[in-house]
């Protein structure tokens, strides 16, 4: 982690222990079956990777709908499928005010998330990319925390964050 505002190749590498972590977390918790994320795969990018009408200062990760490109010619076509955009600058800002280089900890905390949303709209067809209302995008918001919460319950450290997590988003629900 470096203060650039984007990740480096050891925080890519954290990144995607973590993404495999929150895969399982996820696939057990919904019951899934255990070829579903290779059946259904989505990408990870981060801010290097992506267009900047693709950043968010007001989050740490997004979910994208990716349309299927026209292959070069002799290549296989690109399916339609979901993307995890995550907003390095954000992440690395949150973590220091935090005072805290936990990544990992961070990390899992948002991939789990957005992949919660990913298997709320492709099992339960909830469109989470929708335009919505802002109070419609908050309980759909405070729903996922919750099932994340559990997910990650008795996760080493994400007890501590998620208590950050929430006492910041009560406050900015409280406003709104």
């Amino acid at each position: 982690m470096v203060p650039s505002g984007l990740f480096t190749t050891t925080d890519l590498a954290t990144i995607f222990r973590a993404a495999s972590v929150a895969e399982n977390l996820t696939g057990a918790f919904f019951d899934l079956a255990n070829d579903e994320w290779t059946r259904n795969p989505y990408g990870v990018f981060t801010r290097k990777e992506v267009d900047s009408t693709l950043y968010r200062e007001d989050a740490f990760a997004q979910v994208v709908l990716c349309s299927a490109r026209r292959p070069a010619a002799g290549k296989v076509p690109l399916e339609e499928g979901f993307a995890i955009v995550l907003q390095d600058p954000t992440i690395l800002r949150a973590l220091l005010r935090a005072g805290s280089p936990d990544l990992w900890t961070l990390i899992l905390f948002v991939l789990t998330h957005e992949l919660v949303h990913i298997v709320r709209f492709r099992k339960f067809r909830i469109d989470c990319l929708a335009p919505h209302s802002e109070t419609e995008r908050e309980k759909e918001e405070q729903l996922v925390h919750s099932l994340t919460r559990k997910i990650l319950a008795g996760v080493t450290n994400t007890d501590l964050l998620l208590n950050r997590y929430e006492s910041y988003m009560n406050a900015a629900w409280s406003v709104a």
